[in-house]
C-alpha cells in the first residue's frame, strides 16, 4: 500500500506519454500517422512513443541561432511528470517517477521499433547519434523537472498506516 501512489503515477505517465507528445506535436506527427495508420499500427505506437523524444536537448544549447524556445516534446515531457509527480506526492518519489517513465519509454520504443522494422542503427550512428542522445537528455530533463514540481506541489509524501 505504500508505494502504491508510486507505482499508479508511473503507470499514469506512461500511459499519458503515448498521446501527450501527439498533442503538442500534432502538425509534424499527423501526417506520418496517418500514412502508417491503415497498414501499420505498431509503426504509429512507435511513432507516438519516439516523439516524446525529439527535443534535441545538445543541438538546442550549441546551434548559433535559437529558432524555438521550447521544443513541443520537452513540454509534453514536462506535463508527464508533473502529473506523474503530482499523483506520486513528494518531491523524491516525483523526480523518480520522471526518471522512471523515461526509461520504460524508452525502452518500449526500442522494443517496438525492432518488432515494426525500423533501422536502429540510424539512431545510433553518425550525426543522429547526437540527434538521439540530446532527445534522451530532453527528455530526461523534462520529466525530472516536470516530477519535482509536481511533487513539490502536492506536498510531502506521508505513509499512513
Amino acid at each position: 500500500m505504500a508505494s502504491s501512489r508510486l507505482v499508479i503515477g508511473i503507470i499514469v505517465g506512461i500511459l499519458l506519454s503515448f498521446l501527450t507528445a501527439y498533442f503538442f506535436n500534432m502538425e509534424e506527427i499527423k501526417t506520418q500517422i496517418g500514412i502508417y495508420l491503415s497498414y501499420d499500427i505498431l509503426r504509429v505506437v512507435t511513432l507516438m512513443i519516439g516523439a516524446n523524444f525529439q527535443f534535441d536537448m545538445i543541438s538546442f544549447f550549441t546551434a548559433p541561432a535559437l529558432d524555438v524556445f521550447l521544443g513541443s516534446s520537452l513540454i509534453a515531457c514536462l506535463f508527464i511528470g508533473f502529473i506523474s509527480g503530482t499523483i506520486a506526492k513528494g518531491a523524491k518519489r516525483g523526480i523518480l517517477t520522471g526518471l522512471v517513465i523515461v526509461v520504460v519509454n524508452f525502452l518500449i520504443w526500442m522494443l517496438l521499433s525492432v518488432i515494426s522494422g525500423e533501422d536502429l542503427m540510424a539512431f545510433f550512428q553518425g550525426a543522429q547519434l547526437i540527434a538521439t542522445i540530446g532527445g534522451v537528455l530532453g527528455a530526461l530533463t523534462g520529466a525530472i523537472i516536470g516530477g519535482l514540481l509536481g511533487g513539490l506541489i502536492s506536498g510531502p509524501y506521508e505513509e499512513v498506516y
